[in-house]
């Protein structure tokens, strides 16, 4: 059937339509269901619900209905609205998360990214945030994790669990958890081809297989299958700014019955990228492209153009086996990953790192009560040299580091999720931690440290239902995150674990009003850090010294705020709004300065005007501006002698499904060619230094222009 709109009407309603998002709560999100199940006063149901059959890998709607029973900042995020644009990076996929600090680096798949101001001085290869690939860890023994190891494209949604509220997966971290989830064979069309091109030498082949094998007539096992492949180049932005990956993943599963499922996951990564390093103000505002002068030259025996780069190569393989037995569902995981990495800097790093760990999880529903229990062991151990560079790629000496260390993390919770009445939750929780760091460096005896690092944390939580489609919630937990060893072999001046204790208020919702459909996650943080892993001088005031340390009291806090808003189907928008306030509490040094490297107000959003015949549900056409807008200046270091400018870039999207088969799109972005700085160097103070001088500014891209073309076939 056709469908016809007013153009005018539709513009009318799209500046209503964003204005309305914003000012009303409903600000952010792409991925809060816009519409709730209904109410129910029970647990005794196993629900898996949606296109998929699959007991080990949950449907997108049951995901979306787990948010529901969390008492705190969580939410999934649909990837078939990503996919109306360019999907390459985390922050083409999470953008628009509700909570999400998520900055490109370079242009690469590599980015700045943080939760509630996890890891907030680090600014690559970063940690504070589980994060998960199908619910299994793909983070080091130690907490690190590598962004190239995951391809978006290869994923149905994202869930993102926000600070403590990730305890089903054992996270307690202040980041919490994000786990991409693939389709299988039940769920993912038999094939998808996918085609992206644009700006700065940019391309991209993604391709997919899955199916599903006829149950025999005497009830034998049923196999399925998931299978995707990508390609990845890039010239960059910048100079020397080439990136190349190849990404295989996959995942095959047995039923065994209706109650008995396995399935099997492989990963193969290989990444190459170039590191352009930082600018000065004065070049980023001359010529953003360039790259820093030192990161360029240089030829290492067996690679060329060595210098400033990363190069990983991961492997994965993992299974999780699901049972169910009436109203218990056992869950039995094990994985096993190898990273190797070849990253000359100052110094020429190489590593190779192993991982092993699993899980084991037990979850009763009965009529009003639901109870889990988990037991998640990892460990893991990484070898390494550091050795002294010329600057161009090139070892000059003897290793200054060689090194081996060890990681072993044991983590144990028990949940209670306990119905008072019809419409409210009282959620209890405690988990265990423990944690061992261990170096044993042969070259620098100085590295050599063996400590256990452990934690009782605590959670409750009261969820109430206001009506089937409008919730309340409110928590208290404690967090617990053990240190990671610092990249080069050293162990940071952080030897105690960060703790602390974060309070959570908010909503989420969605409510239909005539032809307006609205959609909610508004959700309040405060929390009280110790020990917070930060950036700071080992000799103040004079600051000739700084490394990763513990800061003794730090306060987190902040609103994430997401929406969005349909208006009949024609006139569809999305916001995230982040407002982050973190400071030193009454430091020695810092007094009550506001913690770098985190803007203090951050928004992205997006109207869409949909027209033509429905396709999918949905009218064929859409097109509409999207914009990414910083107001305030962010502090550069601990002293807030340096700030980044604020900055607004803006962009434009369009596209058509021509058929259930076959769509397309064209994704504009920073269309006024802004010079801005996307993300900064975290120092602890910058008031000593000439700051004309300073290179501390990673550009943000310029004026681009990406099209892709997929096809479906069931």
């Amino acid at each position: 059937m056709k469908k016809t709109i007013n153009i005018q009407r539709a513009q009318a309603w799209a500046g209503e339509s964003f204005a309305t998002t914003a000012v009303s709560l409903a600000i952010a999100y792409s991925g809060v269901a816009m519409a709730q199940s209904q109410h129910t006063d029970n647990f005794n149901t196993v629900v898996i619900t949606g296109k998929t059959d699959s007991l080990t890998q949950a449907s997108m709607e049951s995901a979306k209905d787990n948010v529901k029973t969390i008492p705190g900042g969580a939410s999934v995020v649909d990837l078939n609205q990503v996919r109306e644009g360019r999907q390459s990076t985390w922050s083409d996929s999470l953008g628009l998360a509700p909570g999400v600090f998520i900055q490109d680096r370079f242009g690469s798949e590599e980015a700045r990214i943080s939760i509630r101001g996890s890891a907030l001085s680090r600014t690559y290869h970063s940690f504070g945030t589980k994060v998960m690939q199908d619910g299994v860890p793909i983070n080091y023994a130690d907490g690190f994790f590598d962004m190239q190891t995951v391809d978006p494209n290869a994923s149905r949604y994202v869930e993102v669990l926000r600070g403590p509220n990730a305890t089903t997966y054992g996270a307690t971290t202040l980041g919490g958890a994000i786990n991409f989830v693939a389709p299988t064979g039940y769920s993912s069309p038999a094939t998808v081809a996918r085609v992206e091109a644009g700006s700065f030498g940019y391309n991209k082949v993604f391709g997919s297989t899955a199916g599903v094998m006829k149950p025999a007539a005497n009830g034998a096992p049923v196999w399925d299958h998931y299978v995707a492949a990508s390609q990845t180049q890039q010239d960059g932005f910048r100079d020397h700014a080439q990136m190349e990956n190849q990404k295989l993943l996959g995942n095959f599963g047995v039923k065994v019955n209706r109650d008995v499922e396995s399935r099997f996951y492989v990963a193969a990564i290989r990444s190459r990228t170039q590191i352009p390093g930082y600018l000065t103000k004065a070049e980023l505002a001359q010529d953003p492209t360039q790259a820093n002068s030192s990161t360029v030259g240089g030829v290492y025996p067996y690679r060329v153009d060595a210098n400033r780069r990363r190069d990983v190569d991961a492997q994965r393989v993992a299974n999780k086996t699901m049972m169910r037995d009436g109203n218990t569902v056992y869950e039995f995981a094990a994985y096993a990953m190898n990273y190797s990495l070849w990253h000359p800097i100052d110094s020429i790093v190489e590593q190779n790192a192993k991982t092993q760990g699993g899980h084991f999880k037990v979850t009763q529903r009965g009529e009003k009560h639901e109870w889990s229990f988990a037991y998640l062991p990892s460990f893991g151990s990484t070898q390494g040299t550091s050795k002294p560079s010329n600057s161009q790629g090139v070892a000059t000496g003897a290793p200054t580091s060689v090194y081996d260390q060890q990681s072993k993390n044991n983590s144990f919770f028990v949940e209670s999720k306990y119905k008072l009445s019809a419409q409210t939750t009282w959620v209890s929780a405690l988990q265990y931690d423990s944690a061992q760091r261990k170096v044993q460096d042969t070259v620098l005896a100085s590295n050599n440290m063996n400590h256990t690092f452990s934690q009782w944390s605590p959670r409750v939580g009261l969820l109430h239902d206001l009506t089937p489609h409008h919730q309340l919630f409110a928590s208290i937990s404690r967090n617990f995150e053990a240190p990671v060893f610092g990249l080069a072999g050293t162990t940071t001046l952080a030897n105690q674990a960060q703790s602390g204790t974060t309070f959570e208020l908010g909503s989420r919702g969605d409510a239909q009003l005539g032809k307006h459909r609205y959609g909610w996650d508004a959700t309040y943080y405060r929390a009280q850090l110790r020990n917070e892993f930060q950036t700071s001088c080992a000799n103040p005031p004079g600051c000739t010294s700084a490394t990763t340390q513990n800061i003794p009291h730090t306060l987190h806090q902040g609103l994430e705020l997401g929406g969005s808003h349909v208006y009949d189907q024609q006139v569809e928008s999305r916001v995230a709004l982040l407002y982050s306030r973190f400071t030193f509490q009454d430091n020695a040094y810092y007094g009550n300065n506001t913690m770098p490297g985190f803007p203090p107000l951050l928004m992205r959003g997006e109207v869409l005007y949909r027209f033509g015949a429905e396709v999918n549900g949905k009218p064929e056409f859409y097109a509409g501006p999207k914009l990414e807008w910083s107001p305030r200046a962010a502090p550069m270091d601990n002293t807030n002698s340096l700030y980044n400018d604020a900055y607004a870039v803006w962009g434009f999207k369009a596209g058509q499904a021509m058929s259930k088969t076959w769509s397309w799109f064209a994704d504009a972005r920073n269309l006024a060619n802004k010079k801005y700085a996307g993300t900064t160097n975290i120092a602890a103070s910058y008031s000593t230094t000439n700051k004309t001088t300073l290179a501390a500014y990673y550009p943000g891209d310029g004026r681009s222009l990406y099209v892709g073309l997929e096809a479906k076939f069931d």
